[in-house]
């Protein structure tokens, strides 16, 4: 009779990368034509609690995004941060 032996494998288990807090939310929420002010409070609720916050305003940056929120931050803030780096203050918003 033969017994069949089990060992734990030696793979370690794949790490299940962060998922951004938006991903369930409606885009419209990030990306209304004209986002009021209590869409733009909702849209930063959710990017405060998202672990991939800091990667996605400085991929915002890189890429130019000229619309919606990115990273926790509206255009015009994206704005004043990439008028400022210009300048040369602060060159990374993380």
């Amino acid at each position: 009779m033969r017994t069949i032996v089990r060992t734990p494998s030696s793979t370690p288990a794949p790490v299940a990368k962060p998922r951004p807090a938006c991903a369930g939310a409606d885009p419209e929420l990030f990306f209304a034509h004209a986002l009021s002010t209590v869409q733009i409070a909702r849209a930063k609720a959710i990017c405060a609690t998202c672990p991939l916050m800091a990667s996605c305003l400085d991929g915002a940056l890189e890429r130019g995004e000229e619309h919606g929120v990115w990273g926790g931050l509206t255009e015009d803030e994206r704005s004043f941060l990439k008028r400022r780096a210009a300048r040369g203050h602060v060159a990374s918003a993380a």
